[in-house]
């Protein structure tokens, strides 16, 4: 039993017991309660423990992946500084960056999808890709 459960025994015991059997069953189950109730504290103890520990080393690898984050940033800016005149900036890279989709949902089958608003056709038909219906916009 667990230490619920063991309570909820002695709750009995002491509502329905007469009074003359009552001590000894009554300290008997005390004890066999604050027992479980000790164990319990003693898992979650042990428990917690581990997970500290697992984080500690989680908390460990995100730092280094930071450090190799920004080493390789530095390094990629190095290597690019050299490389281009204008410093890395490419207009045609910015233009991309812009583009917009716009999000349309299948009124047959509900699917969820974006197009390029450029790429449409001009008469303002889609066709779904994941019933294949067309429909329009």
């Amino acid at each position: 039993m667990n230490a619920k459960e063991r309570i909820a025994y002695l709750r009995g015991l002491l509502d329905f017991m007469p009074r003359e059997e009552k001590e000894t069953k009554v300290y008997t189950a005390i004890v066999e309660a604050l027992d479980a109730l000790a164990m319990e504290l003693e898992e979650h103890a042990r428990l917690l423990e581990l997970q500290r520990e697992d984080y500690d080393s989680i908390a460990e690898e995100v730092d280094d992946l930071h450090e190799s984050l920004y080493e390789l940033e530095q390094f990629v800016e190095m290597e690019d500084s050299d490389d281009d005149p204008d410093g890395g900036y490419d207009e045609d890279e910015d233009e991309e960056l812009t583009e917009s989709y716009i999000s349309v949902t299948c009124p047959s089958c509900a699917y969820s999808f974006y197009y390029k608003y450029e790429e449409s056709k001009g008469d303002g038909k889609l066709v779904c890709p994941g019933c294949g219906e067309e429909f329009s916009c």
